[in-house]
C-alpha cells in the first residue's frame, strides 16, 4: 500500500486540512476549559478532582467529584479521544515521514490518555502522587496533539 497524504487529490487534501484545523480548534478549546478548571498545576489537578473544601483560604470552593461524575468524565475523554487518536494515527502512518516519527505519534497519545484518565481515577480514589503522573502525561499528549496535526498539515499542505 503506497498511499501519500501529499499524493492525495487536491480536493481530499483541502477536506482533510479543514478537517485537521476544524479539530484543533474544538481540541484547544477543551485546552482552555482546562485552564479554567485546573490552572494548568498541580495543586489545580488536585482540586478539581478531589475538591478544596477543607481550604478555608481558597478563591473557589470546589467538592470531591462524586462517583459518577469520575466516571462519566472519564468514560466520555477516553472513548472520544481514543477515537481521535486513531484517526489522527490512521492520517500519519499515510505521511511521508519516517517509521520511526510515525511510530511514536500512532503510539505515544494513547498512552498517554491511558496514563491521564488512568492517574485521573487513582488521584480520585486517593493516591495523590498520581497528580504528578496526571501533568507529564497530560503535557506529552498534548504536545503529540498539536505536532502531528503540524505535521499532517505541513504533508498535506506544503510537500510536493
Amino acid at each position: 500500500m503506497n498511499i501519500q497524504l501529499y499524493k492525495l487529490p487536491k480536493l481530499l487534501k483541502i477536506s482533510l486540512s479543514i478537517f485537521l484545523i476544524s479539530l484543533s480548534f474544538g481540541y484547544i478549546s477543551g485546552i482552555d476549559l482546562l485552564k479554567h478548571t485546573t490552572d494548568f498545576n498541580l495543586k489545580g489537578i488536585e482540586e478539581n478532582i478531589i475538591g478544596n473544601e477543607f481550604d478555608e483560604s481558597a478563591e473557589e470552593l470546589k467538592f470531591n467529584m462524586s462517583e459518577r461524575e469520575i466516571a462519566g468524565i472519564i468514560h466520555s475523554h477516553v472513548i472520544s479521544l481514543a477515537i481521535l487518536f486513531l484517526i489522527l494515527s490512521l492520517l500519519i502512518f499515510f505521511s511521508s515521514y519516517s517509521n520511526g516519527i510515525k511510530t511514536f505519534f500512532m503510539i505515544e497519545p494513547t498512552i498517554s490518555l491511558f496514563l491521564t484518565f488512568g492517574g485521573i481515577w487513582l488521584l480520585w480514589a486517593g493516591i495523590s502522587w498520581f497528580k504528578y503522573v496526571i501533568m507529564i502525561s497530560g503535557i506529552l499528549m498534548h504536545l503529540s496533539f498539536v505536532i502531528i496535526i503540524i505535521l499532517l498539515l505541513k504533508d498535506l499542505i506544503i510537500t510536493k
